[in-house]
């Protein structure tokens, strides 16, 4: 069957594009690898896989447990993409803090996106944390840090306060429909009459395109059967791991599975007693030092850590706070799945002066000195794969006519903060132009 519109991915970037789209009468079939999780499970099918870290240089230092562990890429497949687990932070206002915020890096490109980002915040509730749901541990972090000189603000949020009980879930997949995701924009679509298809358990493989023209895409369905589904508008939103292996398996090779970023980011935590961070709303401020960011978080990984220390932590016990940095865009996704990049003495001094300054306000929270732990490094926030001004022009258009890409691959340097928002404007400018494409241009379609 032939479609006026084909998107792959029902994560920020697709399931955007399909909630604008479905509004247009327009024939539009969305495909989707992974299945759908109930809301509350989500974290269960978090898969991390091995990021081979490459030093820059030799480094022999044991104050810094980081630099000495195996280093994981969080990744996670189904119904809206990432969205369910994430944090439901909304780091667009970090334009002015940080040069390489996403909406700043793509003014470079003309490529405006302030009214997207108003109408993206309108519609996922974007707010931030009120003060009176600023749970005690937050609040000491808040206290201390400022009397520290650090600037400690409100992390903005897209969550309907007015439904959230503070439960400190968030990564989960809220149950009580306070925190938005892309599921959302998905079973809006379901419930309204439109012309507008998903289907889940489609694994696309490649782009179908001749004479530099897209012609549709080939996809494997649940028995083993592979299908082919036809359109002249195809957008490609299968996340930074998943698109390149698209493009590359299109025979879409140039400058693809480069520059590989991934908001490279530790916890770095201790004991004490009763401190209850884990029942809280979770990175509910933020202190911004330019190309990173430190922030409350509790983090399972920190108790056997900090029991190894001759501690018996329970959940309650454990305070802890993300460092998140800008990392440098150096990675390579390869065709047998590896992941690998180099760790730059620029990114080792970024997580070496955010675990200082962690440390420092953690012992003057009262955390015993003696358990302060670190995570492994982690990375959350695959981008850079597919990047604008490389891969796609200032239209998110690949070199292929009418090949799309509204995913995190597009932006070409680490902003450093989650992308979320970002996406989703890029999601909705993108569908602004595909519409005046279409209904300006009607022969696009032949």
């Amino acid at each position: 069957m032939n479609y006026d519109v084909i998107i792959v991915g029902t994560g920020a970037g697709g399931a955007t594009v399909a909630h604008e789209l479905s509004t247009k009468n327009l024939n539009v079939l969305v495909l989707e690898k992974g299945l759908n999780h109930p809301r509350g499970t989500a974290a269960n099918n978090i898969k991390n896989t091995k990021l081979s870290l490459k030093l820059e240089e030799n480094i022999d230092d044991n104050r810094y447990e980081f630099l000495n562990q195996t280093a994981e890429l969080m990744n996670i497949e189904g119904l809206g993409g990432t969205t369910p687990v994430s944090l439901a932070n909304a780091c667009y206002a970090c334009t002015n803090c940080y040069k390489n915020s996403a909406t700043a890096q793509f003014k470079g490109f003309d490529l405006e996106l302030f009214e997207e980002l108003l109408e993206a915040s309108k519609e996922l509730k974007v707010g931030s944390l009120p003060a009176e749901m600023m749970g005690p541990a937050t609040r000491m972090i808040v206290d201390k840090g400022e009397k520290l000189g650090y600037f400690m603000e409100p992390m903005p949020k897209f969550i309907d306060f007015t439904k959230c009980d503070s439960c400190g879930l968030c990564i989960l997949g809220c149950t009580k429909g306070a925190k938005w995701d892309a599921n959302d924009f998905v079973k809006e679509i379901n419930e309204t009459e439109n012309n507008t298809e998903i289907l889940s358990n489609i694994t696309v493989t490649r782009v179908l395109h001749k004479n530099q023209r897209v012609d549709g895409v080939e996809g494997i369905d649940s028995n083993g059967e592979t299908k082919h589904y036809h359109s002249k508008i195809v957008i490609i939103a299968a996340g930074a791991l998943n698109t390149p292996k698209i493009l590359i398996d299109s025979n879409i090779t140039n400058e693809v599975c480069d520059g590989l970023f991934t908001d490279l980011f530790i916890t770095v935590g201790g004991y004490l007693k009763d401190v209850n961070l884990n029942t809280e709303i979770p990175m509910g401020v933020k202190s911004e030092f330019g190309p990173y960011f430190i922030s409350p978080h509790f983090s399972h990984q920190l108790i056997p850590l900090i029991e190894e220390k001759g501690f018996k932590p329970k959940a309650e016990d454990v305070m802890g706070i993300m460092v998140k940095i800008a990392d440098e865009a150096n990675g390579r996704i390869y065709k047998d799945g590896r992941i690998e990049k180099e760790l730059t003495s620029h990114d080792i001094n970024l997580l070496k002066e955010g675990y200082n300054k962690s440390v420092e306000l953690l012992k003057a929270i009262g955390v015993e000195p003696s358990s302060i732990s670190s995570t492994p490094i982690r990375g959350a926030h695959p981008g850079g794969t597919a990047a604008i001004g490389k891969v796609v022009d200032k239209n998110l258009e690949t070199c292929i006519k009418g090949l799309f890409i509204a995913d995190a691959s597009v932006i070409p340097q680490a902003p450093g903060r989650p992308p979320i928002l970002t996406i989703v404007a890029l999601a909705k400018r993108l569908s602004k132009n595909i519409v005046d494409e279409i209904f300006v241009n009607p022969n696009s379609l032949k």
